[in-house]
Formats: C-alpha cells, sequence, structure tokens
C-alpha cells in the first residue's frame, strides 16, 4: 500500500461546539469584511450562480478560464472506511463502492471527471494522492498512494495506481475530513502559497454517533469544520464529492452552517446522481474557481 503520513494537528477546540458558533473564529484582518489578508493578498467575493449547461469539456475549460483559472494543482483525498463495503447496495449492484470490475466504479468515475477537466490547468500534471479512513490511520491520518509520498503524474497514472492499492486496502473507520483537508493545506504551503483544488471523494457523511446531541458536533464533525476554516485561509478549494446511497443530509449542512471563512471554499456534491452528471461537477467548479483567493 501507500506510505504513512505524520498525524494531522487541527486547532483547539471546545467541547460545546454547535452550528453556526464562532469556534475557531478567524483573525480580525481574514474577516469576511476584510478583503486583504496579512500579507496583502486580495481575497475575491465573487458569489454568483453558474450555469449548469455545458454540453462540452471545452465549454467548461472556456468558463473556468472566464471565472479567472489560469492555474491549479490538484491533490486527490479517497475515503476507505468500512461502510464503502454496503453504501453501494442500491447504486452500485450491491457491490463495494471499490469494486474493481471492467467497468469504473465511483471512485473511477469521479476522478476522471475532475481530472479531465483540471489537467488542462494543471502545468506539471502531478498530482498527490492519499486515502484516510482504512485500518492504518482510521479518523487521525492518511496514507500517500506512494510509500515516497511521490505524486501521481496525471489522472490516468491516478487511476491506475488506485486499482494497484484497492485490493491491498483494510477498510476500517470512523470518517473524518479533518485528516486530508489539513494534509492538503500542507501541500499548498510547501508549494510556496500556489493555488490548488482538493477533490475529496466519499461514501458517506462524517461520522456523527447516536449519543451526539441535537445541535452539536461531533468529534469528527468538530474537527472537519475546523479544518475546513482554517483551509480558507489558504489557496485551497475544496470539491466534496459524495457517492453511494447516503445518507447525505448532515454532509449538505456542512457549507452553510460553517462559520466566518475567508472566502466560500466548499462545494458540495452527493448522491450517485452526481458522478452520472458531470455537467453538474463542471458547474461546481466554475462556481468554486469563481470564488477563489
Amino acid at each position: 500500500m501507500g506510505g504513512k503520513q505524520t498525524k494531522y494537528s487541527n486547532c483547539k477546540h471546545s467541547d460545546s461546539l454547535s452550528y453556526g458558533s464562532p469556534y475557531c473564529p478567524l483573525p480580525q484582518h481574514l474577516s469576511p469584511g476584510n478583503s486583504m489578508n496579512s500579507n496583502g493578498t486580495k481575497f475575491l467575493s465573487r458569489y454568483r450562480r453558474i450555469d449548469d449547461n455545458y454540453s462540452s469539456l471545452d465549454q467548461v475549460k472556456e468558463a473556468l478560464a472566464q471565472s479567472g483559472l489560469e492555474s491549479s494543482n490538484l491533490i486527490i483525498g479517497i475515503d476507505f472506511t468500512k461502510s464503502n463495503e454496503w453504501m453501494g447496495k442500491h447504486s452500485s449492484n450491491e457491490k463495494s463502492l471499490h469494486h474493481i470490475g471492467e467497468g469504473l466504479n465511483p471512485y473511477q468515475h469521479a476522478i476522471s471527471i475532475i481530472g479531465s477537466t483540471l489537467s488542462a490547468f494543471d502545468e506539471d500534471n502531478l498530482i498527490p494522492c492519499f486515502g484516510f479512513g482504512d485500518v492504518t490511520t482510521h479518523d487521525q491520518d492518511v496514507f500517500s498512494f506512494y510509500p515516497d509520498n511521490k505524486p501521481c503524474n496525471g489522472f490516468e497514472e491516478v487511476l491506475s495506481r488506485y486499482r494497484e492499492i484497492v485490493p491491498n486496502v483494510r477498510l476500517a473507520g470512523p470518517t473524518s475530513y479533518a485528516p486530508i483537508i489539513e494534509t492538503a493545506i500542507g501541500v499548498v504551503d510547501k508549494s510556496g502559497g500556489q493555488y490548488h483544488v482538493l477533490l475529496i471523494i466519499v461514501d458517506g457523511q462524517v461520522t456523527r454517533s447516536v449519543d451526539t446531541s441535537v445541535g452539536q458536533l461531533s468529534p469528527q464533525e468538530r474537527s472537519t469544520v475546523e479544518a475546513i476554516v482554517k483551509a480558507s485561509n489558504y489557496p485551497l478549494s475544496i470539491v466534496l464529492v459524495g457517492v453511494g446511497d447516503g445518507p447525505w443530509h448532515m454532509m449538505q449542512k456542512f457549507d452553510d452552517n460553517i462559520p466566518a471563512r475567508a472566502f466560500d471554499n466548499i462545494q458540495v456534491r452527493t448522491g450517485p446522481s452526481s458522478i452520472l452528471n458531470p455537467c453538474i461537477i463542471h458547474a461546481q467548479l466554475v462556481e468554486l474557481c469563481g470564488t477563489k483567493p
């Protein structure tokens, strides 16, 4: 399997956090009312709706360019939690969502759609790829697709390497998006602040135990929200694609209930239709890149 990463460190938090509360607040110079960060970098605030009636990949690429995207680097995170074994009961004919067969599984399909779109804007075509939620990482860490942490060269290599490692990954849990977001922040930092898009493909929402009170966050939800807020301080946009049968209702609340951020840095698309309709994913990329810092 791939190489192990060091554990991420998320910001301090309170046990009484709830949706809409001012946890992990941004510094004043990064508040939404201020368009400049401490380095003098301007944050854009163009929150506009984007048409989703694209009929060709060329139209999508043109729209991305018009939205201000000149270059981008892609990072991919793949969910290897245990629920992948049953979350495709209806949408994948009762097969694991990671089943490798003659056709593309939902993860391969999402990689193909996003990869073929963003590769046109990736100058070096190097894609860091990570897995999370398996027996070696749980909700605390990620593993690289390669033992030496080297990136994949193009999304075709992402697909081939994915096929190689899937048979050797032992699925586990629980589910948290925080480790992959924190890892992506590290990649952006190491690049000197180049703009990146983090594609996270998951089979379900962040783990929420039955004893979590209404209006409160589970530990995994809390760390994920804090990581998203932290990521908005960096030139990093997040595309969260949910595959499988769901449920997705809590996942849909993430973008609407996350507190103050430097920019609108995440788009969420869930359910099998998100994979079967590339135009929807393409439209989300255009909208997301139109609000990049």
